[in-house]
């Protein structure tokens, strides 16, 4: 190779290195986009624009909410990882389309670890068991006995096949040896109108958007499956409390961007991310959503994703749910 040539090769190195540099250092200098992959009016959106707004505020770029709904939270979160790694494109992940989906859909067409890098653990919440006020339980007992006598016709409502509530809502069933139809929806917040109305007959949905409901009368929260009563909801019993030994599901939210994104627009993220979380403003918004904020580095999110996934392999197992 001539000198001239191995010159100008190396021009071109430094100016892609110089380039990278500032667009690091530029970042941001246009609107993020954060998706939810599910439905409007579950918690994932209620968290995600909460957060979003604050972060619009650090970074002084707006951060535009959009909701992706579809096959199980698959689709919006497969928009993110086909997204440009520059630090413009977030999901706001949980445990199922960041850990079981990976169980439950192993031919997905990206992969929920391999093709994200993990930003901030943003926080936990457990579920409630809740029923319509024409159901007649007014504990989880109750309501097992109230299904027996519906001869398999009782229904209960879920987010998406193969989330929490379709593993919460099996392995209640399996316990108790009774059985119901699985009705899977795109979100909590599409279920809902149908367990209002009583065309659904009960559902384990997210404790931050079920207690406001509760409070109002419009459903009645039976039970929670956290492993300690949430502060949220002092007065609404476990679980195990109700009689049903070591049954205990705690979900988890984080933000997640395109794997490759440069570190520092990543260490940056997680940081604003944080920052928003413990916002005073954010914090009492967490106290009526019933969610516990947690806050983490990039490194403790991506373990807390890899240890659930033998969690959530023994549970399925268990419960014998299959996504159709």
């Amino acid at each position: 190779m001539s000198l001239s040539m191995r010159s100008a090769l190396a021009a071109v190195a430094m100016m892609a290195a110089a380039f990278g540099v500032n667009a690091q250092s530029d970042w941001p200098n246009r609107p993020l986009k954060w998706v939810v992959p599910f439905a409007p009016g579950g918690p994932t959106d209620s968290i995600s624009r909460v957060l979003s707004a604050r972060l619009a505020e650090s970074l002084g770029q707006g951060v535009a909410v959009e909701n992706r709904a579809g096959a199980s939270g698959a689709i919006g979160s497969e928009f993110v990882a086909r997204a440009a790694p520059d630090g413009y494109t977030l999901v706001f992940g949980t445990q199922s389309t960041h850990a079981s989906n990976l169980i439950f859909f192993p031919n997905m067409a990206f992969d929920p670890i391999r093709d994200f890098q993990p930003l901030t653990l943003v926080g936990t919440a457990c579920l409630a068991l809740i029923v319509p006020p024409s159901v007649p339980a007014t504990n989880v007992r109750e309501l097992v006995d109230w299904i027996a006598r519906q001869s398999g016709a009782a229904s209960y409502g879920t987010a998406a096949a193969g989330s929490s509530q379709h593993v919460a809502a099996e392995l209640l069933l399996r316990n108790s040896n009774v059985k119901a139809i699985h009705v899977p929806y795109k979100g909590s917040g599409a279920a809902m109108p149908d367990l209002l109305s009583g065309r659904l007959s009960f559902m384990f949905d997210n404790l931050p958007s079920s207690l406001p409901l509760a409070r109002s009368g419009k459903v009645r929260a039976l039970a929670q499956t956290c492993a300690k009563r949430s502060p949220a909801a002092p007065d609404l019993p476990t679980m195990v409390e109700a009689g049903f030994k070591d049954f205990v599901i705690e979900g988890w939210y984080g933000v997640f961007a395109p794997a490759r994104t440069p570190r520092p627009v990543a260490e940056r993220l997680s940081a604003e991310i944080n920052k928003a979380l413990r916002h005073p403003e954010s914090m009492e918004r967490w106290k009526t959503l019933g969610f516990d904020p947690i806050g983490s580095s990039p490194d403790a999110l991506a373990e807390r994703q890899r240890g659930d996934l033998d969690y959530w392999r023994r549970m399925i197992e268990f419960t014998g749910v299959k996504v159709e």
